[in-house]
């Protein structure tokens, strides 16, 4: 008699009141079939639904048990990503389903599976072939089969393709079968779209490295037989960085393991990825959400197979079926992007981490400003900082020149061009040189004020000024969407006189066109990057020099490769400077060297022009001079003193309704349950702040407030905190919401 066996499930319910394992009977049937991370077909309440198995177990942890149903998926997660989902919904504060759902193909509850009939040989190569040659005189169709089929592999071919090559009949498939020499299989198969295909892809680019990627990829080397396994790149735009991305992968493959090369927009790293596509065509995948659904779910399904061992993608790729892998890469590791901003609100960083130390991974971050966080990593010795100072064939840095804006306005300048930019944009245009313009914030202008009573322009949902835009005319909100027609007379005073006020990039393209109207130009954000491969579309077509001039927002700021730019200019450096964020000098400094780094990367020198009110800020002096450990000891010094992050954790609770008293209410109540909940642990090292309205008080109708936990070590308390946030949820009503973000990026 078969003794019991249980399996631990999560069910797949986006609630908290099932956030929890299930304990149920697996049938004797279904013995050796489940496995940690199969999905089965379970009873629940009066209905059938989707769980994963998270554990196995021989004894029952309840009096009465219910039956599993079915199995769906023996193998729907590897073990691996099942404890990844554990350790992320505990860390990050979301549900152990919503974490799960992270790690499952894209689209798995809606495409409609697309399947390959597999024939797979049952002998070893040399049987095959030697059974090849006896049937080739009295069956020809069935030793060209086996023969094609010695050379393909334990995976096989797909039948439809062995069909094609041999020009053989079903029943001479079937002969083989019977004969026990193949079998076949219904697998999961693959569409074809035009990205991920690698056909036609170039070649990679061969070159020899310099003294400093040589001295780099020594050390990089090391880590795949000893530790220590970590390295942060820090080299400056246009410093090799990406050869080494190549290099480590190669020896990664070469050593039998796998690699995940990870990037913050797929849209704008299109040179690293026609490097990663050149070099590793046959074995290469590309995970994005700019790919179909459909497209990204049978791409899902072929690394999950095997067939793609390098996987390039966004943050998302981060939970790619991989097993075995010996490479991790984190590219421009500094990016916001790499943080989700949805439950559950991971950092990729901190993925990357966790699975590179599961796997013994290699794990390579990358920048040319590399975040404090891991500078002071790298200061601690937890990971080895390797520097790249010089860009690849001594290629000089920009030479970078701030304009004082102040000075501008004193000399009765108020366009939007100082004098050496307009100059400097005029020289390089009659020269037939390319120029960026930057600029971080899309539409026409700011917002739109009455000059008779001061009334502005607001969205009625959102705490915010709506922007106007030129083209169509409209005003807007870019935090809900909402959309207004633009008003003859105020709203409040009646008055004709309403005037737009502010900068944003359809205003910076009109006064481009205005000035040189000889020159073609391009703008590029969100309001002209929509529909599929519209990022990519602009940018093919400034490369191939269709275009003089481009202008954007931080889309432009970020991997791009123009041989053709010799000129860039920042339009208005304080946009990002002046945030209510402890981050914004470093957002501003990293903002600036990126965007310089698009100058002088061909033949010519660049040159790039910065734009300020505050040219004395120090995260501006640092960029113009490339200045980032000067920097970054500045930013080192000011954090510490303030004891923000990474001199401590902080985690933001974010409380939100549509009535404003009971979302205060919930916050004070809030702070007043984790008081007492953490006062046994924390010894006084914990400092709460607020609960105060969220610098965007109001979106989409919800009024917010902010409760700010700071304190060391408190990923050691998220079950603590965890624990008394959810107990308060079960009293609040539906129309209140908590949400928890551990280290947020965006205080907003």
């Amino acid at each position: 008699m078969k003794e019991d066996l249980y399996a631990r499930v999560i069910l797949d319910l986006v609630s908290d009141a099932v956030d929890k394992p299930f304990q149920y009977l697996v049938p004797p049937v279904l013995h050796g079939k489940i496995n940690i991370g199969s999905s089965v077909i379970v009873p629940f309440r009066s209905k059938q639904i989707t769980a994963y198995v998270v554990g196995l177990d021989k004894k029952p942890m309840v009096d009465k048990t219910r039956e599993i149903s079915s199995l769906q998926d023996k193998e729907a997660l590897q073990e691996e990503l099942v404890e990844l989902s554990r350790w992320l919904s505990r860390r990050f504060f979301s549900r152990w389903i919503e974490a799960i759902h992270l790690c499952l193909p894209p689209g798995h509850k809606t495409v409609k599976t697309k399947y390959l009939e597999l024939v797979i040989p049952l002998l070893p190569e040399k049987e095959l072939l030697e059974e090849g040659s006896n049937l080739k005189k009295r069956a020809l169709r069935q030793a060209l089969i086996l023969e094609h089929l010695a050379t393909a592999g334990e995976e096989g071919l797909p039948w439809n393709e062995l069909k094609k090559i041999t020009g053989a009949q079903r029943q001479s498939l079937l002969s083989l079968i019977k004969k026990g020499l193949v079998k076949t299989e219904m697998v999961a198969g693959e569409r074809v779209s035009g990205e991920s295909v690698m056909q036609g892809a170039p070649e990679g680019e061969q070159f020899c490295f310099s003294r400093q990627q040589e001295a780099a990829w020594k050390e990089i080397r090391k880590g795949f037989s000893s530790a220590p396994k970590e390295y942060l790149i820090s080299g400056v735009t246009g410093s090799g960085k990406t050869e080494l991305y190549l290099q480590a992968a190669e020896e990664a493959l070469s050593r039998g393991r796998t690699v995940l090369i990870l990037v913050p927009e797929i849209a704008l790293t299109s040179h690293i990825i026609e490097q990663f596509r050149g070099r590793f065509s046959s074995e290469f995948a590309l995970l994005h959400s700019n790919l179909s659904v459909g497209e990204r779910f049978e791409q899902w399904w072929r690394v999950k197979r095997g067939k793609a061992r390098v996987v390039l993608g966004a943050r998302s790729a981060v939970f790619a079926p991989l097993e075995n892998i010996g490479l991790i890469v984190m590219d421009e590791e500094h990016e916001n992007t790499y943080k989700q901003g949805d439950s559950p609100r991971y950092h990729t960083r901190d993925v990357a981490k966790w699975r590179a130390a599961y796997n013994g991974s290699v794990l390579l971050l990358g920048s040319a400003t590399p975040s404090l966080e891991s500078y002071i990593e790298a200061k601690k010795g937890k990971i080895t900082l390797l520097k790249l100072t010089e860009r690849v064939g001594g290629r000089p840095l920009p030479r970078i020149e701030v304009v004082d804006m102040r000075r501008e306005f004193k000399k009765k300048n108020k366009g939007i061009f100082s004098q050496n930019l307009w100059g400097a944009m005029n020289e390089t245009l009659s020269r037939g040189e390319q120029v960026i313009l930057f600029l971080n914030r899309r539409g026409y202008s700011s917002f739109q004020l009455c000059r008779q009573c001061g009334y502005v322009m607001r969205c009625p949902s959102c705490d915010v000024s709506l922007t106007y835009h030129f083209l169509p005319e409209h005003l807007q909100c870019h935090y809900c969407g909402f959309k207004s027609i633009i008003p003859e007379f105020c709203p409040k005073c009646k008055s004709p006189h309403i005037r737009n006020f502010g900068l944003g990039t359809q205003k910076v393209e009109k006064e481009v066109k205005s000035s040189f109207p000889s020159a073609l130009v391009m703008r590029m954000d969100s309001d002209t990057a929509i529909g599929k491969g519209a990022y990519q579309k602009i940018l093919n077509a400034f490369k191939e020099q269709k275009s003089a001039v481009l202008i954007g927002t931080q889309m432009i700021a970020k991997g791009l490769d123009f041989p053709g730019v010799t000129l860039v200019g920042v339009i208005a450096a304080d946009i990002s400077l002046h945030l209510p964020d402890f981050r914004a000098g470093e957002r501003t400094f990293q903002l600036l060297s990126q965007v310089a780094g698009r100058a002088g990367r061909g033949d010519k020198e660049g040159k790039v022009i910065i734009q300020t009110f505050t040219p004395w800020h120090y995260s501006i002096r640092a960029a113009a001079k490339h200045d980032y450990y000067g920097f970054i000891e500045e930013e080192y010094s000011r954090r510490r003193k303030l004891l923000y992050p990474p001199f401590s954790e902080i985690i933001l609770f974010n409380c939100s309704s549509p009535n404003p008293r009971k979302a205060t209410e919930t916050a004070d109540k809030l702070r007043s349950r984790l008081t007492e909940s953490l006062k046994p642990l924390s010894a006084g090292k914990e400092e709460f702040l607020g609960p105060f309205p969220a610098p965007i008080k109001k979106i989409n109708k919800r009024f917010r407030y902010h409760l700010l936990l700071k304190g060391d070590e408190l990923s050691l308390k998220c079950d603590i905190i965890r624990n008394t946030v959810w107990n308060l949820k079960k009293e609040i009503r539906d129309d209140v919401r908590v949400t928890v973000d551990f280290n947020p990026l965006m205080m907003l």
